[in-house]
């Protein structure tokens, strides 16, 4: 049986995608505003569309526009219109001379560098190739303008492309990589829902399903492509698909409907004069009379002769229309056909004259290159995509390398101002440990200052008091003294003038090392000429005053510190003593357990806990004029890491117990 004759329907124009607008619509909507515009740049791009939409309906009025569009171009130097006009021209022109027009146009496109314009022209002109049977140059025409629209992303044109090349692998017999493209095809048009390519994509599927036989799936998708094509107006899409159903029909040995299909197409390709279609409907409704001739059923025309020879007259007419538009292919089915009808009809001669003519033509079709050639610039299409998905990976990687770069800069960076932070929190920690010691420090001078100006009101002021009650009485007095007494006066106040000497000599050797240093220089030490210098300290005192140091004990402390408390803990016995008879200090050192202990003792009037508070309560103060007071006891102790414990009961004396590590 004789199969379909695949129609590359969608590559007799450019389809512009409009999804609101198509066929007579979009037609009346240019047409409306090319009379309202007077931009003569913007008339140049509303008569090219019209050209365009005009190809499906009326090529000669296609014609006309493209024309007119090409004179305004040229006066106003729009190039892009001009080349546009000219690519309008060739696909309203049916024959061989199309190419020209679009060679025109390419050279103009390639003048501006236009990537749109350009790529629309490669696939006009692919089509031009595939119409010939110049599957070398369709492919390679086809992969230019498939580049050009990928570059674009303009997914309606890379659809279009892929109709193209689909075309040609299934000329080639290479039904699976058709159909691959035509699917391919129909996915994209889903993105911009395109009706009259849809259209074009299901006409292809559904000639490429007759091809294969499946003749029933072939008529679901002509059908489909029929509807939507009479829908928007499309006369030439129209007379293609009906075209193609009725070859269709004619597998499916359902004559009548192939013969009322074929009929129609023929009927509207000659009213817009496109001589392939016209062409290829002449050839099935030739095929179509000759089954009827050999069909019993069909009285009229079974074995009727002059079938034979109308048949023969719709294949010279064919022929015609072929050789105009230099379809090789067609014509040598064309040839095939009359060789056939010869055949039939008695005639060797004609039947071996046409079917050379046949042999020749089909031998200029498929030469052993052409499969060879289609292969070698697919490997090279193929080529250029792993190239092209090469150079991507590479600045992929190469993104990714920076990217790495900039993530450890990023990691380097946040270390470095984490280490400052650190550093910088370190050292403002450093700082305010120093601040703190510096406060303790001041906080500790102050502490002394206080202490050393008590040590010199408590140390000073009984010497000097003396010198002072002495020298009062000598002037408001002096009957009252004899000779005597005046000399045991004079006497003590030499001893005590001589002592508070001592006592500012060690005072301000006491001061200096503090103001040297504010804490206290422990060094070894006797307990025996500690004692010593205390009695000689108070030896104008008339008080009793006893020493116990049996182990002869040697401390390590600090020697003014420790000689301030014991003078500080004897003058406050003298003075607890003023009024008791048989008045007696007594002095001891002694160690147990490992620590060593010292003690002043007094038999004077004792006391209660509370009256020495001061010793154990920091909040506790005791006035300047009292003397040193136990608040300079208590802190010289506790710098010194001297416990003072006392013992004191009314009536009974008082016992103050130094213990020291």
């Amino acid at each position: 049986m004789k199969k379909a004759i695949f129609f590359l329907a969608l590559c007799l124009f450019s389809i512009t995608v409009n999804a609101q607008k198509q066929g007579q619509m979009l037609i009346d909507s240019l047409e409306t505003s090319l009379k309202s515009t007077k931009d003569k740049k913007t008339i140049v791009i509303i008569k090219n569309k019209l050209s365009q939409e005009y190809s499906r309906v009326d090529p000669e009025k296609g014609k006309s526009l493209a024309k007119s569009a090409i004179a305004m171009a040229e006066t106003i130097d729009f190039k892009n219109g001009l080349a546009e006009g000219y690519r309008c021209l060739g696909i309203n022109t049916t024959d061989s001379t199309a190419i020209n027009f679009y060679r025109k146009g390419l050279e103009i496109a390639k003048e501006t560098k236009d990537k749109q314009v350009l790529s629309v022209l490669y696939r006009n002109i692919a089509v031009y190739y595939i119409y010939r049977n110049d599957y070398k140059n369709g492919l390679d025409y086809s992969f230019k303008s498939l580049k050009l629209s990928e570059e674009l992303n303009k997914h309606e044109e890379i659809a279009g492309t892929y109709i193209n090349i689909g075309f040609i692998y299934n000329d080639l017999k290479d039904t699976k990589k058709a159909l691959e493209y035509f699917k391919k095809a129909l996915e994209i048009n889903k993105k911009f829902n395109n009706p009259t390519m849809k259209a074009v994509i299901l006409e292809n599927i559904g000639v490429l399903y007759n091809n294969q036989e499946k003749n029933e799936l072939a008529v679901s998708y002509l059908n489909q492509a029929l509807a939507i094509n009479r829908k928007n107006n499309n006369l030439n899409f129209v007379a293609t698909n009906l075209g193609t159903l009725g070859s269709s029909y004619l597998e499916l040995k359902k004559y009548d409907l192939a013969e009322s299909h074929t009929k129609e197409a023929l009927k509207i390709s000659k009213e817009l004069k496109i001589s392939r279609i016209m062409s290829y409907n002449l050839q099935n409704l030739s095929i179509i009379y000759r089954y009827k001739y050999n069909n019993p059923k069909d009285k009229s025309f079974y074995k009727n002769e002059t079938v034979l020879d109308t048949s023969l007259l719709m294949l010279r007419e064919a022929v015609n229309y072929d050789k105009e538009s230099n379809d090789i292919k067609s014509l040598s089915k064309d040839f095939m056909e009359i060789a056939e009808i010869y055949e039939e009809k008695g005639d060797s001669k004609n039947a071996l004259l046409y079917f050379k003519e046949f042999n020749s033509y089909k031998d200029s079709i498929y030469q052993s290159t052409t499969k060879e050639t289609v292969k070698n610039l697919e490997d090279q299409r193929t080529i250029e995509l792993k190239n092209k998905e090469i150079q991507l990976n590479k600045l992929k990687i190469e993104n990714k390398e920076r990217q790495k770069w900039y993530f450890i800069l990023g990691i380097i960076l946040l270390g470095t101002i984490g280490i400052l932070l650190f550093y910088q929190s370190r050292n403002r920690k450093r700082i305010n440990e120093k601040l703190q010691l510096l406060n303790n420090e001041l906080d500790q001078a102050n502490k002394t200052k206080s202490r050393f100006f008590s040590i010199l009101n408590h140390d000073l002021r009984s010497p000097v008091a003396s010198l002072i009650h002495f020298l009062h009485l000598q002037k408001e007095n002096p009957e009252l003294l004899d000779t005597e007494s005046k000399k045991r006066m004079e006497d003590k106040t030499i001893m005590s003038a001589e002592n508070l000497l001592n006592s500012m000599e060690d005072l301000l050797l006491w001061s200096k090392g503090q103001m040297e240093n504010f804490k206290p220089q422990p060094k070894t030490i006797s307990v025996t000429s500690l004692f010593e210098d205390t009695q000689k300290h108070f030896s104008g005192e008339a008080i009793q005053m006893t020493f116990e140091n049996p182990e002869n004990i040697m401390l390590n402390t600090d020697e003014n510190y420790l000689k301030t408390i014991i003078r500080n803990l004897t003058g406050n016995a003298i003075k607890a003593l003023a009024k008791t008879e048989n008045a007696i200090i007594t002095w001891k050192a002694w160690q147990e357990n490992g620590q060593k202990y010292l003690s002043v003792s007094d038999n004077g009037p004792g006391g209660t806990q509370e009256q020495f508070k001061a010793l154990y309560d920091d909040k506790e103060v005791v006035g300047i004029k009292t003397g040193l007071g136990l608040h300079l006891i208590r802190d010289l102790a506790k710098a010194i890491d001297c416990r003072i414990d006392i013992k004191t009961q009314p009536g009974e004396g008082t016992t103050f117990i130094l213990t020291l590590n």
